[in-house]
């Protein structure tokens, strides 16, 4: 089978807050200059009236298409004004889609509905499949609770499906992965790795918490077991940076991203 190669980044891109307009033309040069073939967003913002829209903003500027998950339906201040809006996930790119399926996952009443936004995409001769994931907020036990039966729901979603080439799971989990909810799906039967282990490289901060310690909260893993192609991991690196603002103090989100390139044979 032939070799082929592709880059995905992942973003958490904070709904609406902050300096919404400001971040949205940070985000959209950033990816103009990252380049990656596939972006996957959480917390993408979309408003019911079709004023904004963060993941056809960024379309429109990179040349990529877009699909979104809509999630979370509720009023939001945008700039003053409480907006109707949804705050869901998005995949961006422009190669070929296959299939869009948007899986429920289990949720609360505390913490809102949960998707996970599974594509199939062709690289070259390759079939790949990538699960864009925002798992529950709730802390405590609950919460790791939650957490731990999403993933295991979308996992087990993804199992039902041919193995692709290569199986991805991105997004915001949340949790860093030595956490209770999520240390053991490195383990059997799933053995997801984290592509930034795969590579060498260590983990830094991809957001603060509320006393302003460093959290890892995202995350690109593969899914051994559900992919048949030979992966190499051959770039890792953490972009669009929380803690370097521009000289007005603005970063595009309140996370930073994680861009991956794979090559697959």
């Amino acid at each position: 089978m032939s070799s082929a190669s592709f880059s995905l980044l992942t973003l958490n891109s904070w709904k609406c807050d902050g300096h919404y307009a400001q971040r949205m033309g940070l985000l959209a040069q950033g990816l103009i200059d990252l380049a990656p073939h596939v972006v996957a967003l959480q917390e993408a913002f979309v408003a019911e009236d079709g004023s904004e829209d963060s993941a056809q903003q960024m379309a429109a500027a990179t040349g990529l298409r877009a699909k979104q998950a809509l999630a979370r339906p509720k009023l939001r201040s945008l700039a003053g004004r409480e907006v109707a809006s949804f705050s869901g996930q998005a995949v961006l790119t422009g190669l070929p889609l296959e299939r869009v399926v948007n899986v429920a996952l289990p949720s609360s009443e505390a913490d809102g509905g949960r998707l996970a936004q599974v594509v199939q995409l062709r690289v070259g001769v390759h079939a790949v499949t990538v699960a864009n994931v925002h798992l529950s907020h709730l802390r405590g036990d609950a919460g790791d609770a939650l957490r731990q039966r999403q993933l295991q729901a979308l996992l087990e979603h993804l199992h039902q499906n041919r193995p692709a080439s290569l199986t991805l799971v991105c997004g915001d989990f949340n949790d860093p992965l030595d956490a209770l909810a999520l240390r053991g799906f490195s383990s059997a039967p799933w053995h997801l790795q984290d592509s930034f282990e795969r590579v060498g490289h260590d983990r830094e901060p991809t957001c603060l918490d509320a006393s302003g310690n460093g959290q890892v909260l995202d995350h690109v893993l593969v899914v051994p077991s559900l992919s048949r192609a030979t992966v190499r991991v051959e770039a890792a690196a953490t972009v669009l940076r929380f803690d370097r603002p521009d000289a007005r103090g603005i970063t595009p989100s309140d996370h930073s991203g994680l861009q991956v390139t794979f090559r697959l044979s």
